[in-house]
């Protein structure tokens, strides 16, 4: 069987472009979802449910390699899993060109861009860091805790010393009452 795999990091970007895979691979069944490529594979609710489906013989497809995600380490651990289990990976959008990692050379080709994806990735965490130094410099950043957990504090101390609900207080906070269980739960 084949399965495409569409991945986008946020709501605001669209899967359009790698949804076209479907006019190459119109026997391939579709699994999408919106979830950032920095979490690991184990993290991601649908592809989660893939891997746990594939057998021998199965192929999943990805518009670009960026897609599965942008750790090295993550990719090829995934890759040798599925090369272990007769599973292929073919990545559609090389210069016109496809990759299958059940060849030599695709597998070779592979593990380089896998190694240029983490790149990109690290370097875009360095201009990140470097920006926002950059902005504490000049006075455009205080720093401090993120506003979220102000808000998380807020919820706890309206449990604790107002006697309000988990969901009263995730109310009033602006906050989910799933995030009050989280915090709730880390603080045990």
């Amino acid at each position: 069987m084949k399965y495409i795999y569409a991945r986008v990091s946020t709501k605001a970007q669209s899967l359009q472009s790698q949804l076209q895979l479907q006019e190459h691979y119109p026997d391939a069944e579709l699994v999408s979802e919106k979830v950032s490529g920095m979490k690991s594979v184990d993290e991601r609710t649908e592809f989660s449910k893939l891997n746990d489906k594939l057998t021998t013989g199965d192929s999943v497809i990805v518009y670009d390699l960026s897609r599965l995600g942008r750790n090295t380490s993550d990719l090829l651990s995934l890759v040798e899993d599925w090369k272990q289990r007769g599973v292929g990976l073919v990545v559609h959008n090389l210069g016109g060109q496809t990759m299958d990692t059940q060849t030599a050379t695709g597998y070779l080709m592979f593990t380089v861009l896998a190694a240029v994806g983490q790149m990109q990735r690290d370097i875009q965490q360095e201009k990140a860091r470097a920006g926002m130094a950059i902005a504490v410099a000049e006075g455009k950043m205080k720093g401090g805790r993120p506003h979220k957990t102000k808000q998380i504090d807020h919820a706890l101390k309206l449990i604790k010393e107002n006697g309000l609900t988990k969901q009263e207080a995730a109310k009033a906070a602006g906050i989910g009452v799933a995030t009050i269980y989280r915090a709730l739960k880390s603080e045990n």
